[in-house]
């Protein structure tokens, strides 16, 4: 019975800490874009941000819950520069502010005098406290906030699909899924699920008895990113449905406030407090994960000592604020051409970690090659443009 408990906890946790900022948006967004083929845009989302995530999290429990080793893979520069690249973006110079710039879009339609800088210092500041008390982190993520975020958004999803009009935009298919596939690389919740992986997997590890195999505890591993998984799927399957229907009312509107607007037309003014309230501790919850994962990276690259990680971890929450002041769009920009050149390859060093341990030179090529020509491609691109 303890260990099933231990299963639907740490699964509530996976959930809380994908479902930050982008997953309150992107899905939103996809559905705007899909119109009538709204459902081939959530596939496109699907495979993006939900499957690679999941293959993601399965790949690190298969290298025992090192990322060093599966980053190795791809040689002995990708081992140090691909994990602070992509905790970097994770982190303070991405994903962080940008659970905060999506919080305070949700706030500021409760209190829209409250600016951009002074939530940003209050959401920074509680950020920096939290991940102190990172050993109750996964206990509060998982116990608390999760099932209070969930109940919240599966409520708004069910009036919006009973309320929602009919009349949507006709939108061919194969743009659909182009559009909900390259959205989900914005999630970027395969980087996050490389991390997520390794900080669960330990802790889960302890809880098995000392007698167990590796399979044994690979095969229970596995249960917790099923059920977040899931829970994920209904979650971005509501909200696709709801940016379809509702395109009218937010195609016009900061991506940040799409789903608060669709919350005071379905549900009125009252309710966008609990919506208010849906969107800060699902960015917080992301936020602490990130923040605290990060922050303790950068202690172990540079051997600091413990006494020394509040420091980091102080100095990595003031340049999360300071990003946060570009705003939503502005993170956006720069995010982007990062996430189209890095992504491809690491998709495929993490497809083919999964089929097999051997070749690890191929690996190593195969992954620079598709790097290098991301790139390329980006620049011609951009220089077309």
């Amino acid at each position: 019975m303890q260990q099933y408990k231990s299963i639907f906890l740490y699964g509530f946790a996976i959930f809380a800490m994908f479902f930050g900022s982008g997953n309150l948006v992107f899905p939103i967004s996809i559905g705007n874009h899909s119109g009538n083929s709204w459902a081939i845009g959530f596939v496109g989302l699907f495979l993006s941000g939900i499957l690679l995530p999941f293959l993601g999290l399965f790949v690190i429990k298969l290298h025992k819950g090192d990322y060093n080793q599966f980053f190795g893979e791809a040689g002995s520069i990708a081992r140090i520069a691909l994990p602070l690249f992509i905790l970097s973006l994770l982190g303070a110079f991405g994903v962080v502010p940008r659970c905060i710039t999506v919080a305070h879009g949700g706030i500021s339609y409760v209190f829209p005098e409250l600016s951009l800088v002074i939530f940003a210092a209050i959401f920074c500041l509680a950020t920096f406290f939290f991940c102190l008390k990172d050993d109750v982190m996964i206990t509060i993520l998982g116990k608390w906030m999760s099932p209070i975020l969930l109940i919240v958004l599966l409520g708004l999803i069910v009036m919006g699909i009973i309320r929602a009009p009919d009349n949507i935009e006709n939108i061919s298919a194969s743009h659909a899924f182009i559009d909900g596939f390259l959205t989900g690389y914005q999630t970027m919740d395969l980087f996050a699920a490389l991390f997520f992986s390794a900080l669960i997997f330990k802790q889960m590890q302890s809880l098995m008895p000392a007698t167990a195999t590796d399979r044994e505890i690979l095969k229970f591993a596995i249960k917790p990113s099923i059920i977040g998984s899931i829970m994920l799927s209904i979650v971005y399957l509501g909200f696709v449905f709801l940016g379809a229907h509702y395109s009218h009312l937010i195609s016009t509107i900061e991506p940040e406030q799409m789903l608060p607007m669709i919350v005071m037309h379905v549900m009125g003014d009252f309710a966008t407090l609990f919506v208010a309230v849906a969107m800060l501790f699902s960015c917080i919850t992301t936020a602490v994960a990130l923040n605290n994962i990060y922050a303790r990276y950068l202690c172990n690259l540079f051997k600091c000592k413990d006494s020394r990680f509040p420091i980091i971890l102080f100095s990595t929450t003031f340049i999360s604020f300071l990003i946060s002041l570009l705003d939503f769009k502005g993170i956006a920009a720069f995010l982007a051409p990062a996430l189209e050149i890095s992504y491809p390859g690491l998709i495929v060093l993490t497809v083919f970690s999964i089929c097999t341990r051997k070749y690890h030179k191929s690996k190593m090529y195969l992954f620079w090659i598709i790097t290098l020509c991301s790139a390329a491609y980006i620049v011609f691109k951009h220089s077309v443009l």
